[in-house]
């Protein structure tokens, strides 16, 4: 038995470890593990699962796993049906997906924020010239003997179906451990050939499904779901320095500051080509001129704020050549004009 441990920390690893494990607490209960058994095996009690200042050993992961496999034995764990698998341990992926431009981009956010469900997850993208192979790692999976890993390759594939649509996105699956249940009920829930005992877990996709769109796509949510994994890896200490896409807007934010909305600018003060920085960019599901086009909108609304400023002289200020270019520009962002936005900021 290893019993939780009650203590202030700021760490990553408590914070991702304890909200994985809450949830694969409750979801065992689901399974019918008694929470008797849960304390008796892990010390956990469910004030420890609510109480932000526990800290639990990450540990404690594989062994409520090992648990729900014992409850149901020969049941795959990642196959079960919405009223039962956890998909709220990755809702906040599925939020933030369901307004991403396309399938690519929904890979990339979980590659991108993959700290957000555990620190010491291993996720890349590799992209050959007819697949893209999604592959899943974490050194906890020896321990549990990859149910874990099963359950949440189950879980973004249920994802991808919700903000996707149902589709023939996928080539085939792939799992580093054996088998918990027949061959086909992997292959009746996935919808394509799985395989066992393989160098890696793996959700291998057609290459030319990448560029599929989402059912919900809105290019200002997205951003803004985006900018909240931001702030929750941030406030949980998950990256010891800014991310790439976090570092490009930094710089834009600066360069705005003198009225400079310039991608090759932005390039330059990064140290880089223009190239490289629309393909780092393109990688965290953005692009370079949307990003200038968010400053553009939020140096617009302070300057507009300013009684003293001239809509001329704003205009000039944010780069347009004209005022028609610049109101037009702002009812696309904000769904008003310029003198209505200032009316209403007084």
């Amino acid at each position: 038995m290893m019993p939780a441990k009650s203590k202030q920390t700021s760490s990553s690893t408590a914070q991702t470890a304890t909200f994985a494990i809450a949830n694969s607490f409750n979801y065992a209960i689901r399974r019918g593990v008694s929470e008797q058994q849960l304390r008796a095996e892990t010390g956990l009690v469910r004030t420890d699962l609510i109480n932000h200042e526990t800290c639990l050993p990450a540990e404690l992961f594989p062994v409520i796993w090992n648990l729900v496999a014992q409850a149901c034995p020969g049941q795959p764990e990642g196959m079960q049906d919405d009223s039962e698998a956890p998909l709220y341990a990755i809702e906040v992926f599925t939020n933030a997906n369901q307004y991403a431009e396309n399938l690519h981009s929904v890979l990339q956010t979980l590659v991108c924020y993959r700290s957000v469900l555990s620190n010491q997850l291993s996720m890349e993208l590799v992209e050959s010239d007819g697949e893209a192979c999604l592959q899943i790692y974490h050194p906890l999976d020896v321990l549990d003997g990859g149910l874990a890993a099963e359950a949440l390759m189950g879980l973004i594939k249920r994802s991808i179906n919700q903000v996707m649509g149902q589709g023939d996105y996928l080539v085939r699956v792939e799992f580093a451990q054996r088998p918990y249940g027949l061959s086909r009920l992997y292959e009746t829930f996935f919808g394509v050939p799985v395989y066992f005992r393989q160098p890696y877990n793996a959700l291998v996709f057609h290459r030319d499904a990448l560029a599929r769109a989402t059912m919900h796509r809105d290019d200002d949510l997205f951003k803004y779901m985006q900018g909240n994994l931001d702030l929750l890896q941030d406030r949980w200490g998950l990256c010891d320095t800014p991310s790439p896409l976090a570092e490009v807007r930094s710089t834009i934010t600066h360069q705005a500051e003198f009225y400079q909305y310039n991608a090759e600018e932005i390039a330059r003060e990064m140290n880089m080509s223009l190239r490289s920085l629309q393909r780092l960019v393109s990688q965290h599901g953005s692009t370079v001129r949307q990003l200038l086009e968010q400053a553009r909108r939020e140096q617009a609304q302070q300057l507009l704020i300013d009684p003293t400023l001239s809509l001329e002289t704003i205009t000039t200020r944010l780069g347009y050549s004209n005022d028609r270019a610049f109101r037009r520009a702002f009812k696309r962002w904000t769904g008003q004009s310029p003198a209505a936005f200032r009316q209403q900021s007084r």
